[in-house]
């Protein structure tokens, strides 16, 4: 799917997780630039897939300017940081994607007596807490009116996950979090709403990304490739999801 490359003109946006070689995030600061957005912000832990990503932007004849933040999803204090630099930066905040990039040891069906406190910690933190942080200063950022923006008003989309209803498909720590999550999304869209600022979360399954390829280190071209085929064998109808078709429902629900 394309969307018009008018569609978003003018829209900031914040994506997490946005530092994949190959992934949700990668593929979603592509899809907005290519939908015409003015500035996308890409925050990751590691920078070192971003100037192939803006450079893919360039090519792509894309006038959208991409920048590359490090941001620890679980930090208040960074995540606030990011938030003010973004604000000063631009005057307007309009969208905030919080797509956090999991490790494949919470996917590999770990038993409840194999799972540490201090993975189940750091599950609660990368994906549960950071999405707390998400809606509480995300919102907070959405709701600041400004010269370019004299309204509050915004989206904030969160990639939540088939674990959340299936604890067949991963272990406690990954199905308990992104359970919290969609759970969460409720009563952030119904505190938001008064400040036009919607919530929502898309809920994919297995999908091809470098995380489920590895989670020790970066696979590609065949090698990638096998990988992932091996991963897609163990789910039904033998097929995995690709990036893109979350990027579109990402976009759709960030228009007007």
């Amino acid at each position: 799917m394309s969307f018009s490359t008018v569609l978003l003109v003018g829209k900031v946006a914040l994506v997490t997780g946005g530092g994949s070689p190959y992934g949700i995030g990668r593929s979603l600061v592509l899809a907005l630039a290519q939908a015409g957005a003015k500035a996308v912000y890409a925050t990751d832990l590691t920078l070192t897939n971003i100037p192939s990503l803006q450079k893919e932007v360039i090519d792509s004849g894309s006038s959208c300017q991409i920048h590359a933040k490090r941001l620890d999803v679980g930090s208040e204090e960074q995540t606030v940081a990011v938030l003010k630099e973004i604000l000063s930066e631009q005057g307007l905040y309009p969208a905030l994607f919080c797509n956090v990039p999991s490790n494949l040891d919470y996917l590999v069906g770990r038993t409840l007596q194999n799972t540490e406190v201090k993975d189940y910690d750091f599950a609660i933190s990368v994906m549960q807490r950071s999405f707390f942080l998400a809606l509480k200063y995300g919102g907070q950022a959405l709701a600041t009116t400004s010269s370019s923006k004299p309204s509050s008003g915004g989206s904030i989309i969160v990639t939540s996950s088939m674990a959340d209803v299936n604890g067949a498909v991963s272990d406690i720590s990954y199905s308990t979090a992104k359970a919290a999550v969609a759970s969460m999304v409720k009563p952030g869209a119904v505190q938001l709403a008064a400040s036009h600022i919607r919530v929502n979360s898309i809920a994919p399954g297995f999908v091809r990304t470098s995380i489920v390829a590895t989670s020790a280190s970066t696979f590609s071209g065949n090698a990638f490739n096998e990988k992932l085929d091996t991963e897609a064998s163990k789910v039904a109808f033998d097929n995995t999801i690709e990036p893109i078709e979350i990027t579109n429902i990402g976009v759709f629900l960030v228009s007007d």
